[in-house]
């Protein structure tokens, strides 16, 4: 009798688990979305000014916004991490509000960053609040962690098109390059299904598009040689990550530095606009085009590292991984460039395993770097993708870009007066 009863107490409390990722995995999903069309709409607006001076102008709103809510400045992964690790996942809701409009001013007026940090607070911040609903305070009071890890990764599985591999890139992260099951089965889920909601209104399709490729096992050594490539320019931005941040830092004023930040990108700009925002797009049209040159390709790529570290080194609102993607595709091309005459097939394979390398290699996720960029660029990226994650892991695990730990006082100045209790 004792065995029916934990069987059934077992079954309600994985159904009860499975209902709430499901639910908060969509609401992270239609908060990822609410992310995604923020900045195409201020895009629209800041394209009557000139691209140089469009990050200064963004630095200024940033500047001004984080009067309110300070805590809306960087990354955001950082804060992420440190509020599931140290704080049980409590993200108040007016941080990812916050977090939104931060983030949709910076790239939206064409700073240089990309999307994880972000989404991570947004949809961290959807799963925590329902902790705090009445109906569901007693259901749910000891697990709010979770339910944060869950509406993260529904916003990531859907931002980057990954159902699987946004769940376990947001385990991955938070348990330190580990993956525990107690997180990872209603990560996936809710990764899943916020893929889905997101997909219902703003299509599914992968995020790239590469050339059909049968895996050969000659191949194999390109591979490895991108994947160490990759870990060796993950390295590159880590440590120029953390020299440029450190000196924003120093400005005593820190309301200046996004200001600062938004001209020094803005500089950059001026003799590589192809930096500015995201760089979705141009990652895309690298994949097909085999024509540019070693020099341009290392210039391209300088301008990148600065451009991004610039932006949110100065504590304007973006990610780091679309960034890392768009040096890894760089430094593929460098490779097929210095070899030359390489088929579509095989140069667009080796631009996924330096893409898949610096992404592991800069956020320690090598199992989720090799998911993420299989359902980003489809089944023909498998190979070349865990061969590249594997590769460049194992090259720059030894550092991390995020710094794992936030300023104590500034995260016990989180306004919970916004939470739902």
């Amino acid at each position: 009798m004792h065995g029916y009863q934990k069987a059934i107490r077992n079954s309600k409390y994985l159904l009860k688990w499975l209902f709430a990722a499901a639910i908060i995995g969509a609401a992270g999903g239609i908060g990822a979305f609410g992310l995604k069309t923020s900045i195409s709409f201020i895009e629209r607006i800041s394209s009557k000014l000139p691209l140089w001076l469009a990050p200064a102008a963004g630095g200024i709103i940033v500047s001004i916004f984080l009067l309110w809510d300070y805590n809306a400045a960087g990354n955001g992964t950082d804060s992420f991490i440190n509020a599931v690790n140290k704080f049980d996942g409590r993200i108040p809701f007016k941080m990812g509000i916050s977090k939104l409009i931060a983030t949709a001013a910076t790239l939206g007026f064409h700073g240089s960053g990309g999307l994880e940090g972000p989404v991570l607070v947004i949809g961290g911040a959807i799963g925590n609040s329902l902790a705090g609903i009445p109906f569901t305070r007693d259901l749910f009071k000891t697990k709010s962690k979770l339910l944060t890890i869950c509406g993260a990764a529904g916003a990531l599985g859907a931002i980057f098109h990954s159902p699987l591999g946004g769940g376990i890139f947001v385990v991955e992260l938070v348990s330190h390059s580990s993956l525990h099951y107690a997180y990872l089965f209603p990560a996936v889920l809710s990764s899943t299904m916020g893929y889905v909601a997101f997909g219902s209104l703003m299509g599914g399709a992968p995020m790239f598009q590469i050339p059909s490729y049968l895996p050969n096992i000659s191949d194999l050594p390109w591979f490895v040689a991108a994947g160490i490539l990759g870990g060796l320019l993950a390295l590159l931005f880590i440590y120029s990550f953390r020299y440029i941040d450190k000196y924003f830092k120093k400005i005593s004023c820190r309301f200046l530095r996004p200001v600062i930040g938004g001209i020094l990108t803005g500089i950059v700009l001026l003799f590589r606009p192809e930096v500015a925002g995201t760089g979705l797009a141009l990652i895309q049209q690298l994949i097909f085009d085999s024509g540019v040159i070693e020099t341009a390709i290392i210039v391209l790529l300088l301008a990148k590292i600065l451009a991004t570290c610039f932006t949110v080194g100065s504590g304007q609102s973006a990610g780091l991984v679309i960034p890392s993607l768009f040096i890894g595709s760089l430094g593929g091309m460098l490779i097929a460039a210095v070899v030359g005459g390489l088929p579509p097939q095989l140069y667009a394979s080796l631009i996924v395993a330096c893409m898949t390398a610096v992404l592991a290699g800069t956020a320690n996720v090598p199992i989720a770097a090799a998911v993420m960029l299989s359902e980003m660029a489809g089944l023909a990226a498998a190979v070349p993708a865990a061969v590249g994650s594997v590769v460049g892991y194992a090259v720059a695990h030894s550092q991390v870009i995020y710094s794992e730990a936030v300023d104590v006082s500034d995260m016990n100045s989180i306004d919970t007066s916004s939470e739902v209790h």
